[in-house]
């Protein structure tokens, strides 16, 4: 009987084997799914019988082939790759927005400088006074229409934050759903790989969004944290990102823990971009705008108009002190009469006070310049960290997927081989009935 056993058993374990390679095979192309193994182990004999070969073969696990070292190191790869692709998305838009020669801002300081300059020639004549106004205008319109391109962006990148909040906290929810799930699925001896690879998938979705601290616990469950500590998901509990203005809070359990946007990520990324491009940016534009504004403006009002009129007279630019790009414009009623080029005390005609106004361009004209150069530089090196991430990232999938992916090839020979092992246990069992069936036939 011990021959019938061990090729019934042997069959057994061939064709669980066999169902397994099968599985694989049959999920090769899904993502984020775990190739899968037997584990065999010999049946000890109950027999004193020091003759007795054994009792079989029997299936003890069906192991996942994974490497939680392998896993991390993707989540994170992961994260740093997000982070730095987002950053360098939104700079490059904010460095081609400056650079576009429709809005250029040295191009728009240019030509009034050269209108102021060109004036010299003749300044008491209307033309060239009322060319300096119309450049003056134009630039405004430059620097009013950076600045609502840069208010877009804020709002596209809030809007993005929010969606992306969104989504982490249906993730949290989906890890703790899913937690629970593999721990009542272990308890009660059931095969619970497609949970995992559901919850290993949908971590590794969370980790393109923002960088997260995984730890497996006794029971199979994973607990999530931010990297400052803040929990995510403890067990079946989970936490929710919110945020009300610049505040963000992780609130778990009624219990609120406070973060910065330095999260890493694609969320990280955005906010990082934010507060250190965006904001910057913003101000650095308001500050050239009031600047620019104020130096003519005050230089305008140390001189005299056309008709010999000291000033200080109309301004020429005008703006609200808390939104300088946005609003500068050409003061309401100015006329090309009220330009202040001449010195005061001097006879209509005079320019002197043009000279005084054109040497105001270098320093406005390198400001802008060093703006523009700056996020230039700034987008060059975060391009290039986001194409190293990305590589250092596609390196971790790699690695990964070469312990846990299936392998078509692999899994043909090993189907060849358990089929192999089938058919010779098969020819086991068949021998031993035809032992049998002789022994019988003896009586």
């Amino acid at each position: 009987m011990s021959m019938l056993s061990n090729g019934l058993s042997g069959l057994t374990a061939a064709q669980i084997a066999l169902n397994v390679v099968s599985n694989n095979i049959a999920n090769s192309n899904v993502a984020g799914y775990t190739r899968q193994q037997t584990v065999n182990s010999s049946l000890i004999s109950n027999s004193n019988n020091s003759l007795s070969s054994g009792s079989g073969v029997e299936v003890s696990a069906i192991n996942r082939i994974t490497d939680d070292y392998l896993n991390n190191n993707l989540w994170r790869s992961n994260s740093s790759y997000g982070f730095n692709q987002a950053y360098s998305d939104y700079l490059g838009i904010t460095e081609q927005l400056l650079a576009n020669e429709n809005l250029s801002l040295a191009v728009g300081m240019d030509e009034v400088f050269n209108a102021f300059n060109s004036a010299s020639a003749e300044p008491s004549s209307i033309a060239p006074r009322q060319l300096i106004i119309s450049s003056a205008e134009a630039l405004t319109q430059k620097f009013n229409s950076l600045a609502a391109n840069l208010d877009i962006q804020r709002v596209q990148i809030e809007e993005q934050a929010d969606g992306m909040l969104e989504m982490a906290n249906s993730l949290f929810s989906e890890v703790a759903t899913l937690n629970r799930e593999i721990v009542d699925g272990t308890a009660q001896g059931a095969n619970v790989s497609a949970l995992l690879d559901q919850r290993d998938e949908t971590v590794n979705t969370l980790s393109k969004l923002m960088d997260v601290e995984v730890a497996r616990m006794d029971d199979g469950s994973y607990t999530l944290s931010m990297t400052g500590g803040q929990p995510l998901v403890l067990g079946s509990s989970y936490a929710s990102l919110t945020r009300v203005g610049n505040d963000y809070q992780v609130n778990l359990a009624g219990q609120p823990f406070s973060f910065s946007g330095d999260i890493g990520g694609e969320l990280g990324g955005i906010l990082s971009y934010e507060t250190n491009i965006l904001d910057t940016t913003e101000a650095s534009l308001n500050q050239l705008a009031q600047d620019l504004a104020d130096d003519i403006n005050n230089q305008l009002a140390l001189g005299q108009d056309i008709n010999a009129v000291p000033g200080p007279g109309a301004r020429l630019f005008d703006y609200n002190p808390l939104d300088p790009a946005g609003s500068i414009s050409i003061t309401a009623g100015f006329q090309p009469e009220d330009l202040a080029l001449g010195a005061t005390g001097t006879g209509p005609g005079d320019n002197s006070n043009l000279s005084q106004i054109i040497d105001l361009k270098d320093r406005h004209y390198d400001t802008y310049n060093s703006l523009v150069g700056t996020l230039a530089i700034q987008s060059g090196q975060a391009g290039a960290e986001a194409q190293a991430s990305k590589s250092i990232a596609d390196d971790a999938l790699a690695q990964r997927d070469s312990v846990s992916a299936v392998n078509l090839d692999e899994e043909a020979m090993s189907l060849i081989q358990y089929q192999q092992s089938y058919q010779a246990n098969a020819k086991v069992v068949s021998a031993s009935q035809q032992l049998f069936n002789t022994l019988l036939s003896m009586f």
